[in-house]
């Protein structure tokens, strides 16, 4: 079967409206118990999260429904009403964490003591406590939320709606943000060069404008910092996740120590395709043609089977619950929802949204929406409710050490150089775009901010400087800096998250040196990495990758991640001066 099963999670409509029943008067017996929170605070707890779980497997279920077949408007009004009565839910918790941390030290210590299934909910909490202020001063802090969030919009409107790209007569279509990318990797070479012209011709006439958003988002993630008592906007947006900053910087500086690998790759690139020297415009179009074959569906899971095969039967038998239980919508269909993903509720099945195209990036699309299953299964299995979901940070470490298991399965079983050759680039390529591109996204934030910080403003120009400047220093000598390339900033949405790409660069390499133990085949590491996707969210994440034998704060474990990346790089250029 190659659709998932979805009346696992509710039969029939008879069942959706009971638990939405249900949900409904257990906010009503929370709003009741609430009139007096000291006396029944636990009490209120217990059917917050009771309910949640309920809301959880409600939620999903209308949402998944929607993404199967958009055009059900019944399935898209329900998703709409639930996502109206989580909010709901979600409100009655907001007075959680200023309860806890408004109770004098020794009402703490009882509170922890007498309920210790929540000591580690509660303990999160009372990390925050000396970055927290007055209810009053809290609520102000609210209050101005809105406010200081208005750069990230008028961002967003600037650049996706009142910015007019220009039509390209040569290629017989209109630029957007969302073919810019798109067009780079297919058109030949003068139309590219026209097209990253003209694009970032656009973005330049509204560099001041750019310049000010970013300035006036950075401005006031400093200031909240300061309120906060933290001692930079950095340490407060990585203190969420308890990661020092020496992470941050480490992953840094290990970047620069392996840049002159990432130019022998572009040097090789250009040799490959022919180029008298490598622009920017150039980066994105694909170094080999792929495989000429198609991978058949049922072909593509005979392989990800076997390319999991050094995590173990255990491992492999969860993967193969996926096909056997129907957990995995295949194919593109009318109405489904683009893309790919792994979803589903603590009660459900780690389900599987997929877009299947027979081609080899649907296989590794595949492997890793499984390693996020397969995470989801082992961290719902081992963990109550509130303790199941794991974190943003180690979100993409399962999922992409699936990827490099399948990755170096796929490359011992290379049929000729052509296909190794694209295999290689495929381990490349993630490596440039998620370790060092991200990496390069980070160093702009952590120099941009600490200007910010020496109270510094800084303009468009400011900004198109360090960008620039950044920019020539992670390509090299091996690719051109086009001089228009330091308007690209202004395209980055991400920068309006504070202190978030890092994470993507910390995840690849965090997978790489896990996979790269469990492809030696020790027990005890495999066994690690298996504590660690059951571990949900009851550790944090810097100790949990520790404790699965990636401790990412030690930059000499850090480097094996990049060793990978150097052998790589050594072996695609032999191939590619064959």
């Amino acid at each position: 079967m190659c659709n998932w099963d979805l009346s696992k999670m509710y039969k029939d409509k008879n069942e959706i409206e009971k638990d939405i029943k249900l949900v409904n008067e257990n906010i009503n017996k929370i709003d009741e118990l609430k009139k007096n929170e000291k006396d029944n605070f636990i009490e209120i707890l217990d059917l917050l999260f009771e309910t949640d779980r309920v809301m959880d497997n409600l939620y999903t279920y209308a949402s998944m429904k929607k993404d199967e077949n958009s055009k059900v408007s019944e399935s898209v009004k329900l998703e709409l009403e639930l996502s109206s009565l989580y909010n709901k839910l979600q409100s009655r918790f907001s007075f959680v964490e200023p309860f806890v941390l408004s109770l004098k030290e020794d009402e703490q210590d009882k509170l922890i003591k007498e309920n210790p299934s929540y000591e580690i909910f509660f303990k999160k909490i009372l990390r925050f406590k000396e970055h927290t202020l007055s209810a009053e001063e809290e609520n102000i802090i609210s209050l101005m939320s809105e406010a200081m969030s208005s750069p990230h919009n008028d961002f967003y409107s600037l650049q996706n709606t009142d910015m007019e790209f220009p039509y390209v007569e040569s290629i017989g279509e209109k630029l957007t943000n969302a073919n810019f990318v798109p067009l780079l990797s297919k058109l030949p070479r003068e139309q590219r060069k026209e097209v990253f012209e003209k694009y970032y011709d656009e973005l330049a006439k509204y560099n001041n404008t750019f310049g000010s958003t970013l300035y006036a988002n950075i401005k006031n993630l400093v200031i909240l910092s300061k309120i906060k008592k933290y001692d930079s906007a950095r340490q407060m947006e990585l203190f969420n996740d308890d990661v020092e900053e020496v992470v941050y910087d480490n992953l840094i500086d290990i970047v620069h120590e392996y840049l002159p690998y990432m130019y022998k790759y572009y040097k090789a690139r250009t040799k490959l395709l022919g180029l008298d020297e490598h622009h920017m415009y150039d980066v994105y179009v694909p170094s080999t043609k792929g495989f000429d074959r198609e991978i058949p569906f049922e072909e593509a899971k005979k392989m990800v089977i076997e390319a999991v095969k050094p995590m173990g039967e255990e491992y492999q038998s969860i993967m193969k619950k996926a096909f056997e239980e129907n957990w995995i919508d295949v194919y593109p269909k009318d109405g489904k929802k683009p893309g790919a993903y792994s979803w589903g509720s603590y009660d459900s099945y780690p389900y599987i949204l997929l877009n299947y195209t027979n081609d080899v990036d649907s296989v590794f699309t595949l492997i890793h929406e499984l390693g996020h299953s397969i995470h989801s299964y082992y961290s719902r299995a081992n963990n109550e409710f509130k303790y199941a979901g794991y974190t943003i940070f180690v979100a993409e470490v399962a999922s992409t050490c699936n990827e490099m298991l399948l990755l170096d399965y796929m490359i011992k079983n290379a049929k000729n150089d052509d296909e190794k050759l694209y295999l290689l680039d495929h381990h490349i390529n993630s490596f440039k775009s998620t370790i060092f591109r991200q990496t390069m996204f980070a160093e702009f934030e952590r120099e941009t901010h600490k200007l910010v910080e020496e109270e510094k403003a800084l303009t468009g120009e400011d900004f198109n400087e360090i960008y620039l400047n950044l920019n020539k220093k992670y390509f090299g000598d091996s690719v051109v800096s086009d001089d228009l390339i330091k308007y690209e900033w202004s395209r980055i949405p991400h920068f309006y998250t504070n202190f978030y790409v890092y994470k993507y660069a910390t995840g690849l390499s965090s997978s790489s040196i896990l996979s790269q133990k469990i492809l030696t085949g020790n027990e005890q590491d495999l066994e690690n990495y298996k504590n660690f996707l059951k571990d949900g969210n009851k550790n944090y994440p810097l100790v949990q990758l520790k404790n699965a034998g990636a401790n990412i704060k030690d930059k000499e474990v850090l480097r094996t991640a990049f060793e990978v990346f150097k052998e790589k790089v050594l072996e695609f250029e032999k191939i590619v001066n064959k």
